[in-house]
This record gives structure tokens, sequence and C-alpha cells, in this order.
């Protein structure tokens, strides 16, 4: 059972991760705020910028990596819908006299397709991107990840 509440958590904080992203990338009016750059960046907001600008990315590689990600969030928002009925069918599960494992069951078949979906949209966001950096590129994007969010923040 707390497993549930663990997988449930992360689903609701990956919808509100994906809304905000949604929420907040035209910040600056599509442009790098502050910095010039290319005014057609967009998709992610300053922290994908940095990291693009580390990556001495090309605009072709850019436009790849913008749109992978983009289609991702897309994917994720529309799969928050798919969710959504968690918290009623949790609460009618336990208004029950005795537990309804038939809805808990339902919800947790409910949440592995969701995560599911969720994997595949990622792996090919990760293929696409993978696909348009070059070695050095790679290596640069690998060593970022491993060492975390802080580790590079000054981007």
């Amino acid at each position: 059972m707390f497993g549930f509440f663990i997988g449930t958590a992360c689903l609701i904080g990956f919808a509100a991760l994906a809304r905000r992203g949604r929420r907040h990338h035209f910040y600056g009016h599509g442009r790098w705020h502050g910095h010039g750059g290319w005014h057609g960046r967009r998709v992610g907001g300053h922290f994908l910028n940095r990291v693009l600008g580390r990556l001495d990315t090309t605009p072709g590689q850019e436009k790849v990596i913008r749109e992978a990600i983009s289609d991702f969030k897309e994917e994720a928002w529309g799969l928050r819908g798919e969710v959504r009925g968690t918290r009623s069918e949790i609460a009618e599960a336990i208004r029950a006299p005795e537990l309804d494992r038939a809805i808990i069951d339902r919800v947790f078949a409910k949440h592995d397709e969701v995560i599911e979906k969720l994997r595949a949209s990622l792996l090919r966001t990760t293929e696409q991107v993978h696909g348009t950096l070059d070695e050095r590129q790679r290596k640069q994007l690998a060593d970022m990840i491993e060492s975390g969010p802080w580790g590079h923040a000054r981007c």
C-alpha cells in the first residue's frame, strides 16, 4: 500500500512539473532574457538555454532537442488527465465498509499504464537527443546529468 502512495505522489509531482514547464516556457517573451542569444529560444527556459550553451549546440541540434522536449512535455501533460480520478477512486475504496481492493487494483493498473507511456515517451526523447549530439556533447551531457542538478548550476 505504501508503494501506491509513493507512485501516486510521483505521478502528481511529474504532472505538476510538466504543467509548470508548459506555463512558464514563454518567459522573457521568447528571448533568452538578458543574455542576447538566439531569439527563437522558448521551450525549457533558462536552464535548457544554459545546458545547450554549455554543449555548444548548433541551431539545428537545438531545434531537434527543443522539439523532442516539447513533444515529451505535451505527452506528459496529456497523461495527467488519466490520473485525475485517482483521489476519488481511493476515497471510494476507503468509504466502503471494507476496503475495496478491486478499486485499488484498478488504480494500480491505470498508474502502470501511465508510467509505461511516460517511459516510452522519455525513451523516444532520449533517443532523439542522443542521436543529434556528437560524442563530445554526449559525454558532457552525461557528466552534467551524473553530477546532479546543482553540480552544474552555473552552466
